[in-house]
């Protein structure tokens, strides 16, 4: 991220099983960008959506178009409207289709383009249009842009492309700084993956790139986490962890959870007269809980 800050783009990758914490890191990583005066947009693909082209794209951008038309912001949105029209002209209509406040934004009454393209160009034209976009709010801001968008193995093909068309612009242009971050389940992105042809690209550019692998906690990992969160000595907490470990696996997302759980129900509470925490070791080693993560969210919610 630093070197994209000094004019060089950059990739990276957050890779793991569901609940080691990928999405955790990156929305922490957001607020350092946003706290240093850069620019985070951030995104995720859908499952359900993977047949819509954008739609993570252009959500994200709505939401950037939403943060513009907040009262403190509006000479920002006076100028991303100016270029916008400087360099979209009448096309921006077609940018409003899928990003609903930037027709607000822009303002006076926009015209009704009719083409008559097949699919395949006028997703050509969506594409270089949302990257127009993001160059724009990039050339109107002397902040660095950061892209994140999660869970990667459910992006459209479309999307991956017009990720690609940016790096690729920002590293031919030395005054753009832009940056990629991408989380993804492991193991879901097999060789015929767009994701998989983006990385190979990259590594054939001058695009610095960068893959971070989160795993689950080893025994010895939960029980400083257990021991740090009850303030007690490793040695005392170290049964507890040891059934916490089993139960979760050493899944980060299940073990928080477990123990919230575990303190809701009473079996992990804080005695007074011991002035320590205290636990119910038979009861929690009895607890059946399902090999799920979502399973077992889902039931402690209801």
């Amino acid at each position: 991220y630093r070197r994209s800050i000094s004019g060089d783009c950059g990739l990276v990758t957050i890779s793991g099983k569901s609940g080691t914490g990928k999405s955790l890191l990156a929305n922490e990583f957001g607020k350092f960008v946003s706290a240093d005066g850069g620019i985070f947009l951030s995104g995720k693909f859908d499952q359900l959506q993977q047949g819509k082209p954008f739609s993570a794209l252009a959500s994200t951008l709505n939401q950037y178009c939403g943060i513009l038309l907040l009262e403190e912001m509006v000479s920002t949105k006076e100028k991303v409207a100016f270029q916008l029209r400087s360099v979209l002209g009448k096309e921006s209509y077609h940018l409003t289709k899928i990003i609903p406040n930037l027709a607000t934004i822009l303002g006076s009454a926009l015209p009704v383009l009719s083409h008559s393209e097949d699919c395949i160009n006028a997703q050509k034209r969506v594409q270089y249009l949302l990257c127009q976009f993001v160059e724009v709010i990039s050339s109107s801001s002397s902040a660095p842009i950061t892209l994140f968008l999660d869970d990667l193995q459910w992006a459209d093909a479309a999307s991956i492309e017009a990720v690609n068309h940016l790096l690729t612009a920002a590293s031919l242009a030395h005054d753009e700084r832009f940056f990629f971050l991408g989380c993804c389940r492991k193991g879901e992105i097999n060789e015929g993956h767009p994701v998989r042809k983006l990385l190979k690209n990259v590594e054939r550019s001058s695009v610095g790139c960068t893959n971070i692998k989160l795993d689950l906690m080893d025994e010895h990992t939960i029980n400083t986490m257990v021991s740090e969160t009850l303030r007690l000595l490793p040695r005392l907490t170290r049964s507890l962890s040891s059934v916490i470990y089993h139960k979760t696996k050493g899944n980060p997302l299940f073990v928080s959870h477990l123990m919230l759980s575990l303190s809701k129900e009473g079996l992990l509470r804080p005695s007074l007269s011991r002035r320590r925490w205290e636990w119910e070791m038979e009861k929690i080693e009895d607890r059946e809980l399902p090999d799920d993560v979502a399973m077992f969210l889902n039931n402690s919610i209801m």
